[in-house]
Parts: C-alpha cells; structure tokens; sequence
C-alpha cells in the first residue's frame, strides 16, 4: 500500500516468484488502479506522509483491503527532504503510542500481534547525524 515506483514490489516479486505480489499507489498511474482485497497488506514508509485530514481514511481502506495480516512500518522522526510548501515531507510526525491508538481506532476488531519501535539515526551528505525512526507494527483479523 503506497509502492510508489515500485522498487520494493519489483524485489519481492524476484524473491519470491510463486507469491502474487499487486501494487497499489493512488498517486502513481501505473498502480493507482490496483487496490484489492489481498492476504497481506505491507506499507512501507507511506503512512507518515499522508495528509493528517485523511489518515483516518487511509486506515480504514488498508483495513478493508487486508484479509489476515497487514505489515505496517511507520517512520516517526521528521524527513531529510521537504515539500514545496515548506513542510516537511513527514507530514505526520508522532509517538508510537499515538499511532498505535490511531491503528486500534480506525481498524476495529484487528489485534495487534506484534509492535516494536526502533531507535536509529542516518547520517546526512555533511556528516550531520538526524533521527530515523520507526515503528513496526503486524496486525491480524
């Protein structure tokens, strides 16, 4: 969900042949047709950079999309790049708590099987050292 160019799509689907891997990226024309119910839904550094006014939206349709497990990786420390308006490209920029309560309330019924946020930091073009974290989340039905 959110596979932009589809870099990542492009990976699994060479790692694993036998699976049937679909993308979806209502921003990219060549996947913004492709939502469908599937098994699993993974997301990978796209939730942060929803518009807050339509996260809740974007919940539920991965909600309604995953029909036993979905795989979700959250950055919560801001972007290195910026939006033209000036903002940063993480428009969504919060504690795992927080978004762990956004999860339970936007998809109800799904239990959270496993959650765990990770401490890391990338170093920039200059040497400078920024925070990059993440919070991963597995979810079931």
């Amino acid at each position: 969900y959110g596979c932009g160019k589809g870099i990542i799509l492009a990976n699994l689907k060479e790692q694993y042949p036998n699976s049937g891997f679909v993308g979806y990226d209502p921003a990219v024309a060549l996947y913004a047709n492709n939502a469908t119910e599937a098994e699993c839904v993974f997301s990978n550094d796209v939730l942060e950079h929803i518009e807050p006014f339509f996260l809740d939206d974007v919940l539920k349709d991965i909600h309604n999309l995953f029909q036993k497990n979905a795989f979700l990786i959250i950055a919560t420390s801001p972007a290195k790049k910026f939006l033209p308006d000036g903002r940063n490209a993480h428009l969504i920029v919060e504690t795992p708590g927080w978004w762990k309560e956004k999860i339970e309330t936007n998809m109800p019924g799904v239990k959270i099987i496993h959650h765990e946020f990770f401490e890391k930091t990338r170093t920039d073009k200059r040497g400078g050292v920024h925070e990059n974290n993440k919070y991963i989340v597995v979810l079931g039905k």
